[in-house]
């Protein structure tokens, strides 16, 4: 079955569409793909910046949600403990010393974090901002702020 999209008038097959069982076929009347791309945009609103950080703000100190952030890295420690160890090996390395916190290798940002490229080898990292270590090491696009 197909359905066309109200915002890209695309027809699409029934599962590029959203389950919504208030809609007379089950499915919202946009796309995924335009849906997605919706709720980016106005999550990165300049004019709505203050009202979603209040918004995060609150929702982090919910208990529920503390709860289910303890239970998740809990279960991604036991899930990739090479992880976890190596981070920790960076973490205490700073701490003691005899680590130092460099700017970024891509641009200079003095803000910088570790990546590891082998967390087998916990205090091999390179130094990269946000932003560079999202994109150049992950492939990951970043918005703006």
């Amino acid at each position: 079955m197909k359905k066309k999209c109200f915002k890209c008038n695309k027809t699409k097959k029934l599962s590029f569409f959203y389950v919504h069982k208030q809609m007379g076929d089950g499915h919202l009347n946009k796309c995924k793909t335009c849906t997605k791309r919706d709720v980016k945009d106005r999550y990165y609103d300049p004019k709505a910046i203050e009202r979603i950080r209040a918004y995060e703000r609150k929702r982090f100190k919910d208990p529920e949600r503390k709860k289910k952030i303890k239970i998740y890295a809990r279960t991604m420690r036991a899930k990739y403990p090479g992880k976890y160890k190596a981070r920790a090996a960076v973490a205490n390395a700073i701490r003691k010393g005899t680590l130092k916190r460099e700017p970024c290798v891509y641009c200079g940002d003095p803000k910088s974090q570790a990546h590891h490229r082998d967390y087998r080898k916990k205090l091999d990292i390179i130094w990269a901002c946000f932003k560079c270590h999202r994109s150049k090491e992950h492939n990951q696009h970043v918005h703006s702020k």
